[in-house]
């Protein structure tokens, strides 16, 4: 690994820690002195980190963290309990539509029913500081999940609304994640243009028992996302 690589893998733990006080970063000579390097391979760190969305360089002002990128610790852990780096901020979920529906039989076979039987299906956007993160859709198998629809009135949070339908364990099965361009109507969602890539998030969640209980998709915004990859579990 490169040395800047190394500064940059060393940053990004800072700001994840919240190391950094009030969001800016010392400037390139304390953080050279410091990592034992010159001042180029700080910039190249700092440049790498601009560019994945977790600093934001003020010319003549200085370094801060981005209060919009988040970092994802992807295990079996399905709740989405996003983590703005450097801040305890919650990502905000708004729930788009939810409809009692049939589905293709790639989805069907995904969530092991029939592709006659009915799924209740959930369509949402996240945001940080009010600026979208992510969109997508999940679906439910109704029959396994009764109710769900009712449950989530009052709330956006899918956890809390299968809680109130009695299910209140489960884990992520497996998790697909692609790059993609987004369609025209996922960029609007995103606010991004549509040559702009996405991340294309595929995954499916399933009872103690192993019995599926959420087929999801999600288009996420590349530039304000990191997914952390744990391998000690």
């Amino acid at each position: 690994m490169k040395r800047w690589e190394l500064v940059r893998s060393a940053l990004l733990n800072d700001i994840d820690a919240g190391a950094f006080q009030d969001g800016r970063l010392p400037g390139d000579f304390v953080l050279a002195d410091r990592f034992g390097v010159n001042r180029h391979t700080v910039r190249n760190a700092i440049k790498a980190l601009e560019s994945e969305g977790a600093l934001r360089v003020r010319h003549g002002v200085g370094t801060f963290v981005a209060d919009d990128f988040v970092s994802h610790k992807l295990n079996s852990d399905p709740r989405f309990t996003y983590k703005l780096l450097g801040q305890n901020k919650s990502v905000k979920r708004e729930i788009l539509s939810i409809n009692e529906t049939s589905v293709e039989p790639d989805i069907a076979s995904h969530l092991n029913i029939a592709p006659s039987a009915l799924v209740t299906e959930v369509r949402s956007t996240s945001f940080i500081n009010d600026w979208p993160l992510a969109t997508g859709t999940s679906y439910y198998p109704a029959a396994r999940v009764p109710g769900l629809a009712t449950a989530f009135e009052g709330m956006n949070s899918p956890t809390a609304a299968l809680k109130r339908c009695g299910i209140a364990e489960y884990k992520r099965k497996w998790t697909r994640i692609t790059a993609r361009r987004p369609s025209p109507q996922e960029a609007q969602l995103l606010r991004i243009s549509s040559s702009s890539p996405v991340l294309f998030e595929t995954n499916v969640d399933v009872t103690p028992d192993g019995l599926p209980i959420k087929y999801a998709f999600s288009v996420i915004r590349s530039d304000r996302y990191e997914y952390l990859i744990e391998t000690n579990e």
